[in-house]
This record gives structure tokens, sequence and C-alpha cells, in this order.
């Protein structure tokens, strides 16, 4: 058993797997810190776009276990997947693992991968295995805010839910303006950026659900950086 760490920029979230370590499909199961079987887990495999107490926590406790820890991290290519950036180290490893996971859900075709969480990213891979580069948009939460924050008289309501339809509130008005940028920018890249190839789309983060219902097309898989943590562990 493995003990997978997917540490962001405003969460921390671990999972638990188990079984061969051949084959596409994985299993995974959520941990709190408190609940880890350090006795089971043979390695601790991390994924950090930045680093806190609790990861430093998790990671100390692991060695006091004598539980090996190893780090991801983005390569110029990883199998056959070349990375777009020259500079690839100023690639963010979340961006990079979910480009793994799409590549290896589709590796001789187009894949969109869309990561819907505080940033929205975008990332395209082509049938000749090659990371096209991407976009990073503000994602809906810091759309919104982003607005009200420069705005004095415009504002917004955390429960409103936002919808396609033209808002007849500010709040409104607000939210959906946030929800058509992302939805446009993904429809944008599907017309014109895939040279008119049957592309695969997979949606991930927390507010990928979200986007995928409205969007009526593709896979939403909420694990997508986690099965590229687990694919890169495997033959990274």
């Amino acid at each position: 058993m493995k003990l997978l760490i997917d540490a962001g920029n405003t969460a921390l979230k671990m999972m638990l797997t188990s079984g061969p370590e051949t084959g596409q499909d994985i299993q995974l199961q959520q941990v709190e810190p408190q609940a880890v079987p350090w006795t089971q887990i043979e390695e601790v495999v991390i994924s950090a776009v930045a680093d806190s107490d609790a990861l430093s926590a998790l990671v100390k406790e692991a060695e006091t276990q004598g539980v090996g820890v190893r780090r991801a991290a983005v390569t110029a290519k990883w199998q056959q997947l070349n990375c777009a950036y020259d500079n690839y180290s100023t690639l963010g490893i979340d961006r990079w693992l979910a480009v793994i996971a799409g590549y290896c859900a589709n590796p001789n075709g187009y894949t969109l991968v869309v990561d819907a969480g505080t940033a929205l990213t975008l990332d395209l891979i082509d049938d000749a295995h090659q990371h096209l580069g991407g976009y990073i948009l503000p994602g809906l939460t810091l759309s919104e805010h982003s607005i009200v924050s420069r705005a004095e008289k415009v504002f917004t309501v955390d429960d409103l839910v936002a919808d396609p339809k033209p808002g007849r509130s500010t709040p409104a008005a607000v939210k959906n303006g946030a929800l058509i940028g992302a939805l446009g920018a993904i429809e944008y890249v599907l017309a014109h950026h895939c040279c008119g190839q049957d592309v695969q789309l997979l949606i991930t983060g927390g507010d990928g659900l979200a986007l995928h219902q409205h969007l009526g097309q593709g896979i939403y898989r909420p694990h997508l950086v986690f099965e590229g943590l687990w694919q890169w562990q495997k033959q990274g």
C-alpha cells in the first residue's frame, strides 16, 4: 500500500492505493492524516505545489516510521510524452501529473485536460505524444472575487448557484459570467486548437463537475492528479 499526497495551494489531500503496479486501473481510498495506517505503508509519494506545516508533519512521521518518501518532479520527457515548456521546471507539478494521466488514458490521440480549482488550467496533448502547452485563467471563485474586490458596487452571494443564463441580479451576473468565461475558454480550445481531431476531454478539480455538467461532454475525473501521481511513481 502506498500513500499519495497532493499538496495544493489551498488544501492537502491524501489517498491510499493498493493493488498491482500494472495496467491503467487504480483503486484510491481517501484518508485523513490521523487515520494513516503507517504499518501498512510501503512508500509515500508527494505532489507538492506548496509546502505547509501539515505536509512537513506527514514527511516527518513517514521518516519516523521508516517509510521512504518521493516527490514528483516535472521533467522534459516522461516515457514518450514531451513537455511543451522549454524551462520545464516552471510548470506546476499538479498540471504535469494531470497531463500524464490524460496521456495515459489516450496515448495515441488528442486530449484536453481541464483542472478547475483555484485557477482554471487547460492543457493540450496531441497524437504525437507532445504536450502542446496550455492556459491558466482565474478559477470560478477567484474570477468572481477579482471583480468584487475592484468594483465598489459589485457584489456576489457565495451560496448562489451559477447558471449560464443571463443574470437578473448583480450577484447572478458575476457568478454566471465567471461560469461562461470558463465554459467559453474550454469550447474555444476545442474548436480552434484541436485540428478537427476527435478529442478526449478530461475534467477535474473542485469546480470540475459543474463545468462537466454545463458542457455536456467530456469525462469528469475527480482524482486526475492522483491518477497521474500513481502513473509517475509506477514508471517515473
